[in-house]
């Protein structure tokens, strides 16, 4: 198939200047809740469009804003969508299915070009799991319909050395039991401890973005054996094996990010290699977002009240409300978003489980909403809570003309001045005091969460829907 040349639409527009008036001194936020939900509203007034912006960057999208992300339609730009619905519909890409049936289940689409559909293996799912996506969710292929569980057997049954494996862990960790086992379609056999070993063994600096995709896998992989662990014995857990090393790194790599990191919070623009500023905003938001986002599952809940890490949780939010009418491309942008909302997650009571909002049956969506009651019996199960520029890449790059060339641009969500001043009145001190409680739903016993193995946010396996800093980026892929 011919490559289109056209450059991707990687950026996302910034916000028009007739709303970037200076906020009044009483519209200032004034708590860390109150920075973080201004950076998340503004964020997201960033649109992505249908069908225009690529198969890669929905899902960055996915990634932050979990069932909240709706996407412009194409052809009628004052109607939404779903992503998360768009996504799993059938729908082609640069003349490809976003999704294949395979003898094993079903995949997303391997790579073609840069950030168009997967850098990796199973890059897709790993990031669309911090939606929670029920198994028996339905996938639309060009062949026949497949589900959320098959495309977690094919990732088991096509599981290989030689790639890099971050987010096949990062999938089969939220989807299967810490000790599964199984063999894949070669007759080798694999298991998650194995995964585990593997992502341990990999050295940071040559994993994706600075090794920081790793480690939010291996952090996610442990709190997924804490809490398991913690549900099978009784007891508060304690890592042996291959479980210790993983806590061990994810400890180390705490300490050098927190050693690294600048006097205005921002962390090192060369990642682990070493020290590093840089005034401009794309470097420190690509390096900071993707620092601060996996610390966001990496750290045990009583850290995120200290000093040196709620100072990069301002910066990034600081960031990212400042340059809001900067153009940005999506990856950095939404990593560093996703940072928040975990931290939100967190903290902030009634954030923990993403909030299904969508049928299962790919023929029932478009019809009405589910009920607040359907809602809730669907979301009852929680993950660990705990946009990409490259400049020499022309293909990951697009100019922002003008408004009238929609394939160059993301629109933004019109907001009228009440709805933001509904925005930053959203959390006030209760939100803030939450923070300094350490607030996990997912437990009642401190214990375990400020325990010296270094729990996150412990998870709570999903339920099936019927009980309802290398040079690389995660868009580059590597033939081995």
């Amino acid at each position: 198939m011919r490559i289109p040349t056209k450059r991707l639409p990687t950026q996302l527009r910034p916000l028009p200047a007739s709303r970037l008036r200076p906020l009044l001194r009483s519209q200032c936020p004034k708590t860390l809740s109150q920075q973080i939900e201004r950076a998340i509203q503004v964020t997201s007034q960033r649109r992505l469009t249908a069908g225009v912006h690529t198969p890669w960057q929905v899902v960055h999208g996915i990634l932050a804003q979990r069932w909240d992300l709706s996407m412009l339609k194409k052809e009628n730009p004052k109607e939404e969508v779903s992503a998360i619905e768009w996504i799993t519909s059938g729908v082609y890409f640069d003349g490809e299915p976003l999704w294949q049936a395979t003898p094993y289940g079903g995949r997303g689409h391997p790579f073609t070009r840069p950030y168009a559909f997967e850098g990796h293996p199973t890059q897709f799912m790993g990031y669309m799991t911090m939606a929670n996506i029920p198994l028996e969710y339905e996938v639309r292929t060009p062949t026949k319909i497949i589900t959320i569980a098959d495309i977690v057997k094919d990732a088991k049954m096509q599981v290989h050395t030689g790639v890099e494996i971050t987010w096949t862990l990062w999938t089969l960790a939220h989807y299967e039991e810490p000790d599964a086992q199984w063999f894949n379609a070669a007759g080798e056999p694999w298991s998650i401890e194995r995964l585990v070993k593997m992502q341990i063994d990999e050295p940071v600096t040559s994993g994706a973005c600075g090794g920081c995709h790793g480690l939010f896998a291996l952090a996610y992989a442990r709190n997924m054996w804490l809490s398991w662990e913690r549900e099978r014995t009784g007891k508060i857990p304690v890592p042996r094996g291959v479980w210790f090393e993983a806590d061990q790194k994810i400890k180390r790599y705490i300490f050098e990010a927190r050693a690294l990191q600048n006097a205005d919070g921002s962390f090192s623009t060369n990642h682990f290699a070493g020290p590093g500023y840089s005034d401009d905003f794309a470097t420190r938001i690509t390096t900071s977002g993707h620092q601060l986002e996996w610390l966001m599952i990496g750290l045990p809940q009583s850290k995120l009240k200290e000093e040196w890490i709620r100072r990069a949780i301002s910066n990034v939010a600081k960031d990212l409300v400042d340059n809001r009418h900067v153009a940005s491309d999506c990856g950095p942008l939404y990593h560093g978003m996703h940072a928040l909302v975990v931290y939100r997650q967190r903290t902030v009571p009634g954030y923990l489980v993403p909030q299904f909002n969508s049928h299962i049956k790919l023929s029932e969506r478009g019809k009405k909403r589910p009920t607040a009651e359907e809602l809730a019996k669907k979301s009852k199960k929680a993950v660990p809570v705990p946009a990409e520029k490259i400049a020499d890449k022309p293909a990951n790059t697009v100019a922002d003309k003008t408004v009238e060339k929609a394939t160059d641009k993301v629109t933004e969500k019109a907001v009228d001045a009440t709805a933001e001043k509904t925005a930053e009145k959203t959390t006030e001190k209760t939100a803030d005091k939450a923070a300094d409680k350490t607030v996990d739903a997912t437990t009642t016993d401190k214990t375990v969460t400020d325990s010296p193995v270094g729990a996150a946010a412990i998870p709570i396996k999903p339920k099936p829907a019927d009980a309802n800093a290398s040079s690389k980026g995660d868009g580059d892929t590597t033939k081995k």
